[in-house]
């Protein structure tokens, strides 16, 4: 079922704009197949590119959040063990060890890129600058989809606007992981505004390559 963060109205239709030299755009016409790339895959280097900011919280809530996760992930385990181990990630992860905590991003942001697929679509079907980026200089094409189809037949987690705005929106450890999440990939610089992009997500994604109906479009 669908998620929301945000209560903005969902466009009835909503657009992809396609390269039409490029045969795996193709598809989505012969095949009606779209593809959920990582998000490391995406043109704007800072695109989901948000850092956690641990460094914003004191010791005492580094170890209440990290014993709040270690519960939930080893749930099964011995509580003074649990302890034991949030008390050790606490210490290696604070602001006193910024090293260490820059040294493990990579890892961090690899795990999203594994497990989240993004579909990113535009409210208008007319943007000049659209046509010449994405539809390979005004000679591609735009397909409209059905979001209501695309959100009843599909299994989606959310679907949102990209906010874009001059400062990047801090994330805080103490955020709940939704609202990480929705920090990290539904907001952009306001350079990219005028794309006026939709989003949808799938978390945990185990096929990239979605086939469609053929009403979706």
């Amino acid at each position: 079922m669908i998620r929301r963060v945000t209560d903005t109205t969902i466009p009835e239709v909503l657009y992809k704009y396609r390269d039409w030299s490029n045969k795996y755009h193709r598809k989505l016409i012969s095949k009606q197949e779209i593809y959920l790339p990582k998000p490391s895959e995406f043109n704007d280097p800072f695109d989901g590119n948000i850092p956690v900011r641990w460094d914003l919280m004191n010791y005492e809530e580094c170890l209440a959040k990290n014993l709040e996760i270690i519960n939930i992930t080893h749930k099964d385990k011995d509580q003074r063990l649990v302890k034991q181990y949030a008390k050790k990630v606490t210490d290696e992860k604070t602001l006193w060890h910024p090293d260490k905590l820059l040294k493990e991003r990579p890892e961090q942001l690899e795990k999203w890129n594994s497990i989240i697929g993004l579909f990113s679509l535009s409210s208008v079907p007319d943007n000049l600058l659209m046509w010449s980026h994405y539809s390979f200089n005004h000679t591609g094409f735009v397909i409209g989809f059905d979001t209501k189809s695309l959100l009843d037949n599909y299994d989606f987690d959310y679907i949102e606007p990209i906010i874009y705005q001059t400062n990047y929106p801090i994330i805080s450890g103490l955020d709940e992981t939704t609202i990480q999440f929705y920090k990290k990939f539904f907001h952009k610089s306001d350079l990219w505004a005028y794309e006026k992009e939709w989003r949808i997500s799938k978390i945990h994604i185990k096929n990239r390559i979605i086939k469609l109906k053929k009403e979706t479009i």
